[in-house]
């Protein structure tokens, strides 16, 4: 692979470390072997990024009391592609927390594409997973506002696990995975995330490395 260092970012003054983006353009790696070493797809550049990310073990995930009720809120249904009411509630998603508008049909270029629609009469919700080999990715989901209620981030996360073990996956690889507001994946069996060199599932050091990384 052609691995490729930016710089851009500048430097963080309060201790003077410079700030490193790295990607890189596979050569005749597989999806597989890139998700196994830490790598993410990135739609946009159609590049892999390194990035802390978030797995699943499937072999030792199960949903969970919390997950089965999150998930039994909703009525779900498989879709060909986003309709334009599921466009709009992606669009609106993304504008409240800031997420790039990437393309999904990208991710088509690296396994079977499965979009997913949840109907609540609270809200409806939207997910997105990736399968290629024995990976699976879940790049994205998407939710109404009034259906918060029904927990649909848990049902979705839940509905995921649950397709890529069916699909004989095993692991699903999480894109926004890192963030205080992943914290509930922390507590799902078979939890793993990527340190920078290898992944563990050391759930206290997961969580002391999100408090620093997002402290105020």
């Amino acid at each position: 692979m052609k691995i490729r260092f930016d710089t851009t970012a500048g430097v963080y003054t309060k201790d003077w470390e410079c700030l490193v983006n790295t990607s890189c353009l596979p050569d005749d790696e597989t999806p597989d072997d890139l998700l196994s070493c830490g790598w993410l797809f990135d739609s946009v550049s159609i590049c892999w990024y390194m990035s802390r990310s978030v797995r699943i073990d499937l072999a030792k995930w199960t949903p969970g009391n919390s997950g089965t009720t999150a998930s039994s809120s909703y009525k779900w249904s498989r879709i060909d592609s986003p309709s334009i009411e599921d466009e709009g509630m992606l669009l609106n998603y993304r504008k409240e927390r800031n997420i790039v508008n990437y393309r999904y049909d990208t991710f088509a270029q690296i396994g079977d594409v499965h979009f997913e629609r949840g109907e609540s009469s609270l809200g409806n919700c939207w997910h997105m997973t990736v399968h290629s080999g024995t990976s699976s990715m879940y790049p994205i989901c998407a939710f109404e506002k009034l259906g918060t209620k029904t927990s649909p981030g848990k049902a979705c996360w839940t509905r995921a696990c649950q397709i890529a073990k069916e699909r004989g996956s095993t692991h699903l690889y999480v894109y926004e995975g890192y963030g205080p507001t992943s914290v509930y994946k922390a507590n799902s069996s078979g939890f793993e995330w990527w340190d920078g060199t290898h992944w563990t599932d050391d759930k206290n050091l997961y969580l002391e490395c999100l408090k620093d990384d997002y402290k105020s």
